[in-house]
């Protein structure tokens, strides 16, 4: 089944990135929109837990502090990516965040002891790469894109969130081996609320007052992040955490489709 999660929070990632650019495209602020959701996705969480009947408040020192370090890690990602999309295309942004699944892999080999055999290294190359060559001219040399990705400034935030999302998968790990799907993702969403919750007030609340001029695009955005996460942590459980991402990561072929089709992006259809 772990596929199946995979392939789903693929499409699911794709569908929230583009509803997330739509939503900064008509000037919302990040920090206003990443606080909605995870206060949606919090309460989400803790219909699904009294559902359950699972005990919320049974949290151990260890599993305390893996929340504390992956909803660190979860929240500042959360927000520089949807600055990144605030400046640039979602069809060049999308597959520079197909390096996740090769960060993943360095810091999993350490900290998990998850070594995959030849062929998953060789797949989690392809996406790598791949990824990288989504932005490359018919002539270009592959360090020609890497330089172009240094010079431009929402990339290099792309970039910084894929390794942000990288230590937060790897600690989402760590996590579950200690409780559930549904209560680790209800913690990770309510310590990011609390998190974001001194930015919004020191700003007087003034982004969040701007979210009801797009109801629906929020409400999209907020049920697909959501569904991704949750998928995610679903797949994760069962295997290795390089392995999901590399699946997850094909979202960034389906976010240039979308970034062509639906935001007429001029360089989405050559990517």
């Amino acid at each position: 089944m772990w596929l199946v999660y995979s392939l789903l929070c693929a499409f699911s990632d794709a569908l929230a990135n583009l509803f997330n650019k739509q939503l900064v495209t008509k000037k919302q602020d990040p920090v206003s929109v990443s606080y909605f959701i995870h206060g949606a996705g919090a309460l989400s969480f803790i219909t699904l837990a009294i559902i359950q009947s699972k005990k919320i408040f049974d949290v151990s020192p260890i599993l305390l502090l893996w929340i504390v370090l992956t909803a660190l890690a979860a929240a500042a990602a959360g927000v520089i990516i949807l600055v990144a999309l605030k400046k640039g295309d979602l069809s060049l942004l999308s597959p520079i965040q197909t390096v996740t699944p090769l960060m993943v892999l360095i810091i999993s080999i350490f900290f998990l002891a998850e070594s995959p055999g030849p062929i998953g290294l060789l797949g989690i190359l392809l996406v790598v790469v791949g990824g990288i060559y989504l932005d490359k001219n018919p002539k270009e040399k592959l360090s020609s894109i890497i330089r172009r990705i240094v010079s431009y400034k929402p990339a290099l935030l792309a970039v910084l969130a894929a390794a942000l999302y990288a230590l937060a998968a790897v600690f989402d790990k760590g996590g579950l081996q200690l409780t559930t799907a549904s209560l680790w993702a209800l913690y990770i969403y309510s310590f990011i609320f609390i998190f974001l919750t001194p930015l919004v007030l020191i700003r007087k609340g003034q982004g969040l007052k701007k979210l009801g001029d797009n109801k629906t695009l929020l409400l999209s955005s907020t049920v697909f992040s959501v569904g991704a996460v949750y998928l995610q942590l679903l797949a994760i459980q069962t295997k290795y955490v390089s392995y999901v991402l590399s699946i997850k990561r094909l979202s960034s072929l389906i976010a240039v489709i979308l970034a062509h089709y639906v935001l007429k992006e001029k360089r989405a259809l050559f990517r």
